[in-house]
């Protein structure tokens, strides 16, 4: 058995962020799944994943994709409530994670969480000032569900920073890899 906790060449993900896909697309039998994903993902749908093993970002994207098409009915509004439950979630299981009064800290806390998910750098945030702050998001364009990404990041970032104790908090983009940018970029403003 290969090592898992060291990450393969390439972009791949963690089993432990497969798990609440693998269950929607189980939970959901009837949709028409294979219109929307290479056989190799349906091969993984069929599997038992393991949270500490690495799977390919590419199907792990297909997945997401599928499910935001044929579950999610393209609304991007709840892909930003589903980035906030993500970090309701992140929270739970990592105590010490959020620093209250300190979102900066807890932004920071959360990168760190996610460098262990993913065999690449997927974020980083970048301090401004102050209650201000650059989340920059690491895909290229031809990456499926960039988009989709990008409205999860903003879910999950505003939740943070709120459990942290920010209020007003904006996040809006201004830059996209597919707008020719080479990162997709958040900025994110708030009150403590």
């Amino acid at each position: 058995m290969k090592d898992s906790s060291k990450p393969p060449e390439g972009r791949y993900v963690k089993g432990s962020l497969f798990l609440d896909f693998i269950k929607m697309i189980r939970g959901n039998p009837d949709l028409p799944w294979s219109d929307h994903l290479a056989p190799q993902d349906l091969d993984l749908i069929d599997q038992m994943i393991l949270p500490a093993s690495w799977y390919p970002m590419e199907s792990f994207q297909r997945i997401g994709l599928a499910i935001f098409k044929l579950v999610v009915k393209e609304n991007y509004e709840l892909l930003r409530a589903y980035g906030r439950s993500l970090a309701d979630k992140l929270h739970e299981e990592n105590p010490g994670m959020v620093c209250e009064g300190r979102p900066s800290g807890t932004l920071e806390k959360h990168r760190t969480i996610q460098e262990r998910q993913y065999s690449f750098e997927i974020t980083r945030a970048e301090e401004v000032g102050p209650g201000h702050i650059i989340v920059h998001i690491y895909t290229t364009p031809e990456e499926v569900g960039v988009k989709m990404m990008i409205e999860i990041n903003s879910g999950m970032v505003e939740r943070l920073i709120e459990l942290s104790g920010g209020r007003n908090i904006k996040v809006r983009l201004i830059e996209a890899v597919w707008e020719g940018a080479d990162k997709s970029s958040l900025e994110v403003k708030w009150e403590e």
